[in-house]
């Protein structure tokens, strides 16, 4: 139904905020939200600049398309310097948004902008699956983890040092091994509930020959289960028993938690999915000061890299079966499904020396 208001508001961020309210609130989740408030925003900003004004009856084609070639444009040449992906994701929010203004307001709004705009075209990407070798060495300093997070000092010579206070490397060796036994993307795996493990007692989930993560959310609302290594098992249970715990607040659901310390926690403790690339990242940094041989390599350490090394050994296994591979990675599109399924450039290059 098309809601009639006064001509005279004529104006983006009144819009936007009444957006927000009656689409977008209560129906996303919180980061979403913010997100979509930041991105169109932007664009707001970008056309008061332009014009003094944030008429919407003044938005055309022309300034869509010019805000975007500011996003993507280089830094040096005065644009915003971001990736295709981000670029386009900012026009998807920003269509959504024009798309309701228009239907609820043609009198201010009688065509939408961004329709018929082309997304910009994605750079291939490239394989990052580790190979065996550099596999068999993360799991070696994950192993060690807690080492690299204790106290250092002439005090502790002789005993053990405590860890820091805000380390959890029970917590970031499971992660590590979650990922890498179920190629989950990392807003799936901060988005887990403790409930969601079977078993999720420590105890049971110890002995236990098999356990999953049920109800994992994909992308375009789809729901999977995923079976877990030994390696995730066994990690998970530490964490369980020992770390987990300490963390825990009424409001806590989340299977991996913020330590209870942390200024900027969360309400029930439920991590950010940026802090899974600075703890990867952390741990590649330690993994490569340990080598001497640079083919062992792996920084920078991003969860993406775990995921292409889930479906690479998934591939193997399964000797491509482009069904398998759709339903573990949740991907329709050959271009994505052939990106992941690449071996590494060092495997690659042992195959030739075997022909």
């Amino acid at each position: 139904m098309i809601a009639v208001y006064d001509e005279g508001e004529d104006h983006l961020t009144t819009w936007k905020n009444r957006f927000l309210e009656s689409e977008i609130r209560g129906e996303r989740d919180r980061d979403t939200e913010k997100k979509m408030d930041l991105q169109v925003q932007r664009f707001i900003d970008f056309f008061r600049n332009l014009y003094g004004h944030e008429r919407v009856s003044a938005v055309v084609r022309r300034d869509v398309l010019a805000w975007l070639e500011y996003l993507y444009g280089r830094r040096e040449e005065g644009g915003a310097g971001l990736a295709a992906a981000t670029v386009n994701n900012h026009k998807a929010h920003l269509s959504r948004f024009m798309t309701w203004l228009h239907e609820q307001a043609p009198h201010l709004l009688p065509d939408n902008p961004v329709d018929r705009i082309k997304d910009i075209l994605l750079p291939a990407p490239e394989p990052r699956a580790l190979t065996d070798d550099q596999v068999r060495s993360l799991k070696n300093l994950c192993d060690r983890l807690e080492r690299f997070h204790q106290l250092k000092g002439r005090q502790w010579r002789g005993s053990i040092p405590p860890l820091k206070k805000n380390a959890r490397p029970k917590r970031d060796r499971a992660i590590v091994y979650t990922l890498l036994s179920t190629g989950l993307r990392r807003e799936m795996l901060v988005n887990l509930n403790l409930e969601q493990l079977e078993p999720n007692d420590p105890g049971r989930l110890r002995i236990a020959r098999r356990a999953r993560l049920v109800r994992v959310r994909g992308k375009g609302r789809t729901e999977v289960t995923k079976f877990l290594s030994e390696d995730a098992r066994q990690a998970l249970a530490d964490y369980l028993e020992y770390e987990r715990p300490q963390d825990v607040d009424p409001e806590s659901r989340a299977l991996f938690l913020t330590a209870a310390a942390v200024p900027e926690r969360k309400p029930g403790g439920r991590m950010h999915p940026r802090s899974m690339n600075r703890i990867l990242e952390q741990i590649g940094k330690w993994h490569d000061a340990e080598q001497t041989d640079p083919e062992r390599y792996i920084s920078p350490l991003r969860p993406h890299d775990l995921r292409h090394t889930y479906a690479f050994l998934l591939s193997q296994f399964t000797q491509g079966d482009r069904s398998a591979l759709q339903r573990e990675l949740g991907h329709r599109n050959d271009r994505y499904l052939d990106v992941y399924t690449n071996p590494p450039e060092e495997v690659a290059a042992k195959w030739i020396e075997k022909l």
